[in-house]
This record gives structure tokens, sequence and C-alpha cells, in this order.
């Protein structure tokens, strides 16, 4: 019986084709999109207002932190037309965007102090840091559209779209981090000099990776423009609205670092760190008490956050903005 239904199916869709009349067409629309992004970019403006706050003089600044808002897009749809106007497709598409920046602090600082004629002496200090983070965010969603179309003159038309789909979204997040600081106590001590040092180093790159799954709604319109026998030209707008507030996943740091310390150097020591836990994105409010603002910070963790964050709640990213694509329809 399945397979008489098969061979009955494949009959119908081949004397579509002899017919030259098939209901199925296919549309590849490659596009731009923008997004709001939600927490992801209170996120970022949150930690890119701390680190200003807080590294001012007598500590010299290069902050570049970029918020996510622009995406590339390919989506590939099977269309079914039941109608001049009327048809139904059924889409893949695949959205994928970074943000990149960088973080430079440093400061420099040589100050003498004295006790006493026999105690007197100068202070060195050298701090510096750098991190490079990137965010990554991708989403790969399942649609389903109505169409209506309207005639706009010969070889045109003019489509409205409406529908939902099912994102399945990932973000990945990468820090790379160096970190120096030099201490040194150059003492005269009663005619002597003596040495201290306090040098730390440290290396390494700290990763986040976090999936998400939502519903969402789209609506679209756009021009059809036939430029072959079978072939038509797409111009296109669309509005999105998902929001998805699970972001679930990994976390993983691994960093060398190195100390030495003592008088004159005299003690040395070194290693690696290697850490991994499992948690979910949390939106947190942290209170600084060295700035007296409260900044919007993302939190990985597996349980909520408490003290010093307050109002932690699940994070929230969502894909709400619009698209923009120009692609191509092929008639079966």
């Amino acid at each position: 019986m399945k397979g008489k239904t098969v061979i009955l199916l494949l009959g119908i869709l081949l004397f579509s084709l002899n017919a030259g009349a098939s209901p199925l067409s296919f549309r590849l629309c490659p596009g731009l999109s923008w997004i709001d992004g939600g927490d992801l970019n209170r996120n970022i403006q949150g930690w890119k207002s701390y680190i200003e706050d807080y590294y001012q003089s007598p500590y010299s600044l290069e902050c570049d932190l970029k918020k996510l808002h622009g995406l590339q897009s390919l989506q590939a749809e099977v269309v079914y037309t039941f109608s001049p106007r009327i048809s139904l497709a059924l889409g893949l598409e695949f959205l994928t965007g970074d943000a990149q920046g960088s973080v430079f602090f440093h400061l420099s600082t040589e100050e003498d102090y004295f006790h006493s004629a026999q105690d007197f002496g100068t202070v060195f200090l050298d701090e510096q840091s750098f991190q490079k983070p990137r965010y990554r965010l991708q989403s790969i969603p399942l649609t389903l559209t109505f169409y209506y179309s309207f005639p706009f003159g010969r070889g045109v038309n003019f489509f409205l779209g409406c529908g939902g789909g099912y994102y399945w979204a990932r973000l990945n997040y990468k820090e790379e981090f160096d970190y120096h600081f030099e201490y040194k106590d150059q003492n005269n001590l009663s005619g002597s000099l003596v040495e201290f040092i306090d040098n730390y180093y440290s290396s390494g790159i700290y990763s986040e990776k976090t999936s998400s799954k939502a519903f969402g709604l789209q609506a679209k319109g756009g021009l059809e423009i036939k430029i072959g026998k079978r072939f038509y030209f797409l111009l296109e707008a669309q509005a999105r609205m998902v929001d998805s507030s699970d972001w679930s996943g990994s976390k993983d740091e691994e960093y060398e670092w190195s100390h030495t310390w003592g008088y004159w150097g005299s003690s040395y020591d070194f290693g690696t760190v290697k850490t991994s836990d499992k948690g979910k994105l949390w939106m947190v409010d942290f209170q600084s008490e060295e700035t007296g603002k409260s900044y919007s910070r993302f939190f990985f963790s597996s349980q909520e956050p408490s003290s010093p964050y307050a109002e932690a709640r699940p994070a929230k990213i969502n894909l709400n903005g619009f698209s923009i694509r120009a692609g191509i329809r092929i008639y079966l």
C-alpha cells in the first residue's frame, strides 16, 4: 500500500512538471539583518560603562567594545502555489553575526618615600592588562510563511507574507587576556640598598558556549520581477520578533601564570590552571563600591547569583529587528 502511494505521488509530480505548471518553486535569498539584541547589548554597554568609570586617571585606557546589531543571513524556501495569489513556503535560514572588541589599560607610577636618613627609597609600579573579547550569535530558524501576491504590471508581482518559526540559537563568547603586574621597592636601609620585588603575569583564554530555543513571528513584503521563463528576481524586507530566555551551556578557562616575589626576587612559582563548569546565563545588576554606580552584566552560573549582584534573572536575548534580502525564485 505504501509503495503504491509513493508511485502515485511521483506520477502526479512528473505530470505537473511535463505540463509546465508545477506548483512548486524554490527561493534563495542572502541578506543583512539588524537586531535589537536585548540583554546581550545591555551587557556589552554595562561592561563598557564600568571600565570607563573605573579606569580613570592615573590609568591610561583604550576601550573599544562594540554592540552586536548586524547579522548576515541566507534563507532558502520551498514554495507551494495554491493559486496565482496564494502560496505557502517552508523555509530554512542561517543567521550569524560577530561583535569584537579590545580593552587595554596601563598604570605606571614612581614614588619616593623618606622615613628617616637611614630609611628611604623609591617604589616603582607598572600594571597593564589587555583583553580581546568576541561574541558570536548564530541562529537557524525553520519557518512557515503564508504569501499573498498582487500583480503589479507585466512580469512584476508585489507580495506580502506572514508566519512563524522555530529558532535554534547559539551564543559563543571568547576572551583572550594578558595581565602584567610589576612592583619594585628600592629601599636604602642604613646605607645598604635592599630591593623587594613582587611580579605577577598571567595569559589565557576564557570562553562560554550557550544555546537556546524559541518560537518567533515574521512579516514581510517585497517584489518579484520576471527575468526568464522560470526565473524571478526577488527584493524583500522582513520584520521579526523572537525572544529567547533560557541560555544554557558551559564555560571554560585556561591560563598560565608566574609569580616572582621577595628580596631581589628570591622566590618564584608558576603553573597552568584549567577550569570548566555547566550553567546558564543570568542578567544581573552589579553594584560597584569603587564607582558608586550599578551596571548591567551577564553572569554565568549553575545557580541564581546572589550578593553583590542584584535583580538576577535569566538572560533574554532577542532577534527582534528587520532584514533586507535580494535573491532569486526558480519555478520547477
